[in-house]
C-alpha cells in the first residue's frame, strides 16, 4: 500500500482518538435507537490509558435483544468502521466481562 494510504489512515484515527468521546456517545446514541434498554460501555486499553493511534476501541453492548451482526451492520452504516471494536452479547455473557476487564459506561449523545 502507499505512503500515501498510510498517511491518511494515521489522520483519520488520530482524529477519532483526539474526538474519542463524541465518537462514543454518538455510537451509543446509534446503539441505544436499536434498543433503548441497552448498555453501552468502553474497555480495553483506552479504558487503562495506555492506548495508541494504531489501538483499537473496544466497545461492550449488552443487550439481551440485540445481535451481534444487527448492532454491527447498523454502525457500520453510520460510519463506525476501524478502529472501533464492537462486542455485543447478552447480560448473561455480560459478568465475563466484568470480571476481568475494567468498564466505562458510555452515555448516548443526546
Amino acid at each position: 500500500m502507499s505512503e500515501k494510504f498510510w498517511v491518511g489512515e494515521v489522520r483519520r484515527r488520530r482524529e477519532v482518538f483526539d474526538n474519542l468521546d463524541a465518537y462514543l456517545r454518538r455510537l451509543a446514541k446509534v446503539v441505544c435507537r436499536l434498543d433503548p434498554g441497552c448498555e453501552v460501555y468502553l474497555f480495553g486499553s483506552v479504558v487503562e490509558d495506555r492506548h495508541l493511534y494504531s489501538s483499537d476501541v473496544d466497545v461492550l453492548v449488552v443487550s439481551d435483544v440485540l445481535r451481534p451482526g444487527e448492532v454491527l451492520a447498523v454502525l457500520w452504516a453510520e460510519g463506525f468502521r476501524e478502529p472501533f471494536e464492537v462486542h455485543v452479547v447478552d447480560r448473561a455473557s455480560a459478568e465475563a466481562y466484568r470480571r476481568r476487564a475494567r468498564l466505562k459506561q458510555i452515555h448516548p449523545a443526546k
